[in-house]
C-alpha cells in the first residue's frame, strides 16, 4: 500500500506534464485569431440620400463621394466629408455637378483627387478629374481635361505621378485608352505612359480600380478588357509605371467585370474581386499571375474590397458568399480566403460600392439604409482592429 501511494504522485505530476505539453504544442500549431473591427456599426455616421461610391481618409476625417446631393438633411452636392471619431458632418463642401466615382488621398495629405462624370467641381471647370484642398474644398489650379468617366485614380508612392482609369480614349487631345498618367504639379500629360487597353475596336471598355506596387514599378489594375497594348488580358493586368511595358501578371480566373483590385502591404499577393456566374474574390502572386492562390465564389458581384494584415473585407451585392449567409458585406482571410465570422449585414438590392481601411476603422459606402440592424444610409465605419 504504502509503494503504491508512493508511486500516485508521480504518475500524476507526469500525466500533467504530458497534458501541458500537448495543449503548448497544439497552441503553437493552431493558427492565431485574426484580429477583426466590431461588426456594431459605429453610432453618429451621417446619413446621405443617394448612393456613395467612394471613401477615403486623412487622419480623422473621412471623405465620401457619389451620387448624393444632402448629408444629414444639409447640402453636399455628391461630395463630403465627416468627422471619424464621432461623425460630425464637416464644413468640407465643394460640390460636383455630376457623379463622383472615385477619391484618393496624396500620399502627404496635402490634396483630395477626385474622378467621375463632372465638368464642374468646387465652383470651377473641370473635365471629370479634379485636385481639392482637404481642409477647404477650393479647387487647386491642377486641370488636366480626359473625354469621359473617371472611375478610378492612384499615385505614385511619393506622390508626384497620378494614374486615371475610367472610360475615355483621350486626354489632352492625346490618345489615351482608359489609362492615364499625369504630372501631380503641373497636370501635364505624363507622354511616355502610353498604355492600350480595349475590348478590341468599338466595343465598350474601362478600368475600375489601380494599385501601385510599393516598390513603385509596377501599376495593377482591373476592369471591363480583354486586351492591353494588344495582347490579351483578361479584365486585369499591370504594365510598368513608367513607360506603361506589359508585364507578364495575367490572371487566368479573372471572369467576367472585375470591379476591384488591391495589392497586400508587402505587394506579395494581389488581390482581385469581381463578377462571374455570380461573383468572386482571388488572390494573386504578383508576378505571373497564372491561377488564384485562392477562390471564394458568392452569389452577387463583389464591388470593392480593402486588406489588412490578415483580413480582406468585402463589399458587394452578394447575400452569400464562401458558403455562408452574408448580406453584401464580408470578411476572409488574406491568406487563404477562409470566411470569418464578422457579420454586420447591410440591406437593400445593391448593398456596397465604396471602402476604405485605416489602422482602426474600415467603412463602407453603397447604396443601402439599415447596416448592422442600425440606421445608416449610404455609409457605415466599424472601428476595432481591421
Amino acid at each position: 500500500m504504502a509503494s503504491r501511494a508512493g508511486r500516485l504522485p508521480v504518475l500524476a505530476v507526469a500525466l500533467l506534464v504530458a497534458l501541458a505539453t500537448a495543449v503548448a504544442v497544439s497552441l503553437a500549431l493552431s493558427p492565431r485569431a485574426a484580429a477583426i473591427v466590431s461588426a456594431d456599426p459605429d453610432d453618429g455616421t451621417p446619413n446621405t440620400n443617394g448612393r456613395v461610391n467612394a471613401v477615403a481618409y486623412l487622419g480623422g476625417t473621412v471623405y465620401i463621394g457619389g451620387s448624393f446631393t444632402s448629408v444629414n438633411g444639409q447640402s453636399r452636392n455628391r461630395l463630403a466629408a465627416f468627422n471619424a471619431a464621432d461623425g460630425t458632418l464637416l464644413s468640407w463642401n465643394p460640390g460636383a455637378n455630376g457623379v463622383v466615382r472615385a477619391l484618393k488621398v496624396s500620399p502627404a495629405g496635402t490634396r483630395v483627387y477626385v474622378g467621375g462624370d463632372f465638368s464642374v467641381v468646387a465652383g470651377v471647370a473641370r473635365a471629370r478629374i479634379a485636385a481639392l484642398s482637404p481642409s477647404s474644398g477650393n479647387a487647386f489650379g491642377w486641370n488636366p481635361y480626359v473625354n469621359d468617366s473617371v472611375k478610378a485614380i492612384t499615385t505614385s508612392n511619393s506622390g508626384s505621378t497620378v494614374y486615371a482609369g475610367g472610360d475615355f480614349t483621350s486626354s489632352e487631345g492625346a490618345g489615351r485608352r482608359r489609362l492615364a498618367a499625369f504630372d501631380a504639379t503641373s497636370g501635364a500629360l505624363r507622354s511616355a505612359f502610353r498604355p492600350n487597353v480595349s475590348n478590341g475596336a468599338g466595343n465598350f471598355a474601362t478600368v475600375l480600380a489601380m494599385d501601385v506596387s510599393p516598390d513603385n514599378n509596377t501599376l495593377y489594375f482591373s476592369g471591363d478588357f480583354g486586351l492591353v497594348n494588344g495582347r490579351s488580358r483578361r479584365n486585369a493586368a499591370a504594365v510598368s509605371t513608367g513607360i506603361a511595358t506589359l508585364r507578364a501578371w495575367s490572371p487566368s480566373a479573372t471572369a467576367d467585370v472585375a470591379g476591384d483590385l488591391t495589392l497586400s502591404n508587402s505587394g506579395r499577393t494581389v488581390f482581385v474581386g469581381g463578377r462571374s456566374a455570380g461573383g468572386y474574390v482571388q488572390a494573386y502572386g504578383p508576378n505571373a499571375g497564372g491561377s488564384p492562390v485562392w477562390h471564394v465564389g458568392a452569389n452577387g458581384d463583389v464591388e470593392t474590397i480593402v486588406v489588412s494584415s490578415s483580413i480582406l473585407y468585402v463589399g458587394g451585392h452578394f447575400t452569400t458568399i464562401g458558403g455562408g449567409s452574408r448580406s453584401h458585406l464580408a470578411a476572409v482571410r488574406a491568406s487563404s480566403g477562409g470566411l470569418q465570422s464578422w457579420n454586420p449585414g447591410a440591406d437593400g438590392a445593391l448593398g456596397a460600392f465604396g471602402a476604405a481601411i485605416t489602422s482602426s476603422r474600415v467603412a463602407f459606402g453603397g447604396e443601402f439604409n439599415v447596416v448592422g440592424g442600425e440606421g445608416h444610409q449610404g455609409i457605415a465605419q466599424f472601428s476595432g482592429t481591421p
